[in-house]
């Protein structure tokens, strides 16, 4: 959960400093319980101090005492109002639960009390942006700009995230370096794990490959990779699954577990173990999935436990890690003119990069437009990101094409209460009908989503910062057309890539005008729109998009070529350009 990443603790000080210290001690060494022990003792003694209170209430809350830790943060408070530390955690428990006003107004305090609290103002930022509040999400954007523009790089570094430069478009060089700190903050007291001698080992060996993630679990990384581990190609390569996720029990886990060769959980291992399990395996590449997203366990690829370390489909843009030697990526993704924003070597896929499968449906007999809510007549756009993937100027863009395209509706996925509300009062100001908004209803598993999308004419990705990644697959995989415009970065081009791998180039448009000439083009003509639906279930069975099998055989010449060049003493190197 998001709030277990972001918890922050006080580090020790006054006369009880030393007890509280080594409670962080053994909090950090996983001893949760030893932690808890001290606190709860300390706490005894100095019944008022919200500092102890407040590092009491996350070790609760790391031992899924949820309720407890609630109650410990809020006493921490009432001992000191002005405590920022338990403002910030008790915001991200409040934001994780769904109560997410209440979580705007703790960030605040913590980012207004205490600008030591670092994650607190852009942890704000992103909260607004997901409520599409986007008149205080630029003031908030601003202030961490003006951060970044008026302090030495050491100071304001911790508070900014690498996915947050991306947002704040930093230039590109700061953005890598921002990247670049952060991985290195995971190198920190790490030594090199002692691998594998592999300079006796036959040539003619199987390759062994890792997948390393937490999100081995129905998550749109699982969900993507798990054909991968069915179809490499056994003659050749061993398959290991590292996973330091929760097993949530889904078809996908079970998939994953059961094509793996070795299926790995690592989960309540230290970093160094971790390693050493991965180097005790005798991995010869080893693939994260992660990079800088939510939970990730780079500290295990600090270690170095294989030779060759790439980072391939979790996160969008350079992991910035000296102790990652490739990104994979592709032609459109990641025109060879932008490969200087990436610290690795990039390793290009044939075709589109993204691996991918046939989802699952369920059965679609009950599954109509006015089960969904939608009328049976209009011609139905669509855009299911999360919310904090859309802009004002797309939202801008998206009432241009309804204005142009009469009695249509948009097709938005469900969101907070608040960001509902937004979204139509923004809708008001661009004077549209806010009922030609449709918010999408929950529905129980990922097969009746796809079954559902089926529904919608004509996807319209979000343009700007960010577009549609996975939400671009299943799009296209339940035949669905995506219309689509390329930025200049990795994050803002791969549904570029996805849509040209489909067969369907027409469909990214060169720049904003274009786009909405196109959407309102198709959806005047709904029989132009019928055509594209026509041509991408053909597709379906020649373009590179929806072979997967072509995929993956491609992503085993890179790891091939990438230990080619290891073994023969080489450096990194692009690959396949």
């Amino acid at each position: 959960m998001l709030w277990k990443r972001l918890l922050r603790a006080i580090q020790p000080r006054s006369r009880i400093g030393y007890t509280i210290g080594r409670a962080l001690s053994l909090r950090e060494q996983g001893q949760l319980a030893g932690a808890e022990r001290l606190l709860r003792e300390a706490l005894a003694g100095n019944p008022r101090d919200a500092v102890v209170a407040t590092n009491l209430g996350i070790v609760l809350l790391e031992q899924n005492h949820g309720q407890q830790g609630v109650e410990m943060l809020q006493r921490a408070l009432a001992c000191d109002p002005n405590c920022a530390a338990a403002h910030y955690n008790l915001a991200n428990i409040l934001r994780a639960s769904g109560q997410t006003d209440q979580a705007i107004v703790h960030y605040r305090a913590a980012s207004d009390l205490d600008q030591g609290i670092a994650p607190a103002g852009e942890e704000l930022m992103h909260t607004l942006l997901e409520v599409c509040d986007w008149d205080q999400a630029r003031a908030q954007a601003d202030k961490l700009r003006a951060l970044v523009a008026s302090r030495p790089a050491e100071m304001w570094m911790p508070a900014i995230a690498p996915l947050t430069a991306m947002y704040l478009e930093l230039e590109v060089a700061v953005s890598k370096q921002v990247a670049r700190y952060h991985a290195a903050q995971r190198v920190r007291g790490t030594k090199t794990t002692r691998r594998k001698d592999f300079s006796h080992e036959d040539a003619s060996a199987r390759m062994r490959i890792a997948y390393l993630s937490r999100d081995f679990r129905d998550h749109p990384v699982g969900q993507l990779i798990r054909p991968a581990f069915a179809l490499h190609d056994r003659s050749r390569f061993e398959v290991f699954a590292f996973s330091f996720g929760p097993d949530d029990g889904s078809v996908c886990r079970s998939a994953i577990a059961g094509a793996a060769d070795h299926f790995v959980d690592v989960t309540n291992h230290t970093d160094e173990q971790a390693a050493r399990a991965i180097a005790a395996a005798g991995i010869h590449v080893l693939v994260d999935l992660a990079g800088h997203t939510t939970g990730n366990r780079l500290g295990m690829l600090a270690h170095g436990p294989a030779p060759v370390q790439v980072h391939y489909l979790g996160y969008p843009g350079t992991i910035g890690a000296n102790y990652i030697d490739y990104f994979i990526t592709d032609q459109i993704a990641t025109p060879s003119q932008y490969a200087a924003e990436f610290t690795e070597q990039l390793a290009y896929m044939p075709d589109c990069f993204m691996v991918g499968d046939t989802p699952e449906t369920s059965n679609t007999t009950a599954i109509t437009r006015a089960s969904q809510g939608l009328p049976e007549e209009a011609f139905v756009f669509c855009n299911f990101a999360n919310s904090s993937r859309i802009t004002r100027g797309v939202f801008a863009l998206w009432m241009d094409v309804l204005r142009a395209v009469p009695d249509s509706v948009l097709w938005l996925k469900q969101s907070h209460p608040l960001t509902v509300g937004n979204l139509r009062r923004e809708a008001q100001r661009c004077a549209m009908d806010p009922d030609r908004l449709v918010f999408a209803q929950q529905v129980p598993d990922k097969g009746m989503h796809m079954a559902r999308l089926a529904l919608a004419d004509l996807a319209l990705d979000t343009l700007g910062w960010y577009n549609g990644h996975s939400l671009t697959s299943d799009m296209l995989w339940a035949g669905v057309p995506v219309l689509t415009a390329p930025g200049r970065t990795f994050a803002s081009r791969v549904a570029a890539s996805l849509v040209h791998a489909a067969g369907l180039p027409r469909m990214v448009a060169d720049d904003a005008r274009s786009y909405v000439e196109t959407a309102v083009r198709l959806g005047s003509d709904p029989r132009q729109c019928a055509s594209l639906r026509n041509t991408l279930a053909d597709n379906k069975r020649s373009a590179s998009f929806f072979d997967a099998r072509r995929t993956v055989a491609g992503l085993e010449f890179l790891y091939q070529e990438m230990w080619r060049c290891s073994r023969t003493g080489c450096a990194p190197r692009t690959i396949g350009q």
